[in-house]
């Protein structure tokens, strides 16, 4: 998907692309101040975050009203996602799990 800095509703725009990144990466918001102190760029603020962690208690409340549930009794969130690796030399093998 493009990134894109303005407003543009076909687009993911910059922050979403920041906070998308950080956390397919699986790092968090220090991370993310820690890359945007790097390049002198304004991080989200912890509100944002709060609104993200509020987000998920929303998605795990809805999971468990609808029976979305494991067998502990946890809410099992549906989660879509793609991606591939390579050695930086390319010189590994091709291939792509998806599960």
């Amino acid at each position: 998907m493009p990134v894109w800095s303005g407003k543009d509703p076909e687009k993911m725009d910059v922050n979403a692309a920041a906070v998308s990144g950080t956390i397919s990466s699986g790092g968090g918001h220090a991370q993310l101040e820690e890359v945007f102190s790097a390049m002198d760029v304004p991080v989200l603020s912890r509100t944002a975050l709060e609104e993200i962690q509020t987000a998920d208690l929303e998605e795990a409340r809805l999971a468990k009203e609808k029976g979305e549930v494991d067998s502990d009794g946890i809410p099992t969130i549906t989660d879509v996602a793609e991606g591939c690796w390579s050695k930086t030399n390319y010189t590994a093998l091709s291939g792509v799990i998806c599960t």
